[in-house]
């Protein structure tokens, strides 16, 4: 009995690696190291060095003036899941410090200024009262697999990352990325697998993960997966 559980352990560890050098082989060292678990340290640290110094940060996220029909509101919704994916990572890392303000009083804020794009980083972050500015330009987005007539679902995004510090603004930039990603890792979808909104939601749910990694800690299996 302990032989053939024995098998069935070493064929699902062997399963496992398959799947994993198939998808990634650069993940399989992380898997193998048992009883670990490694954290991938974020580019931008926004909790700061002080964990008593409370850090007020608001999350700007804009798209092209023209979108294509079916990402409409896709700003929107990814400032949303974006604040929500990075209030869990900081929640998980312990940095209580860090003041997100929410997605309503920000698109308020919009809503009634609709000039704020002509407002520098720096103005921004004095009238919305915050300490930090985490603006996302988003340059490009795509759902579908170019040239495949809209038959293939494959997620592509590419983001301007900038970070300002108010207090700190004419020092430049405190962080400045060029975020791309694609979804899913494994290549792209048949349509008929699921439906635009279904499939929208989940790549601005992966796009909104990996952003903020870039400011809070994750586990260094998260960046290995398939999806």
């Amino acid at each position: 009995m302990a032989v053939t559980s024995r098998r069935w352990l070493l064929a699902g560890m062997l399963l496992l690696t398959w799947s994993l050098m198939a998808c990634n082989p650069l993940a399989l060292p992380y898997f193998l190291m048992v009883g670990t678990d490694p954290k991938a340290d974020p580019d931008f640290k926004l909790a700061g060095d002080d964990p008593k110094k409370q850090v007020k940060v608001v999350l700007l996220v804009s798209g092209p003036v023209e979108l294509r029909r079916e990402l409409q509101t896709a700003d929107r919704e990814l400032a949303g899941l974006f604040r929500q994916k990075l209030a869990e990572g900081l929640v998980r890392n312990k940095e209580t410090n860090v003041a997100i303000a929410s997605t309503s009083k920000v698109q308020k804020f919009k809503d009634e200024n609709p000039m704020w794009q002509s407002l520098s980083l720096a103005e921004l972050g004095k009238r919305l009262d915050a300490d930090m500015i985490v603006d996302l330009e988003v340059n490009d987005m795509t759902l579908y697999e170019q040239g495949s007539g809209n038959t293939l679902f494959y997620g592509k995004t590419a983001i301007s990352v900038t970070v300002v510090d108010v207090a700190k603004a004419d020092e430049g930039p405190a962080f400045r990325k060029e975020f791309t990603t694609e979804y899913p890792r494994s290549g792209s979808r048949p349509v008929s697998d699921s439906n635009p909104l279904q499939f929208r939601r989940a790549f601005l749910t992966k796009v909104a993960d990996e952003l903020s990694w870039l400011f809070t800690a994750h586990p260094t299996s998260d960046g290995y997966s398939c999806e």
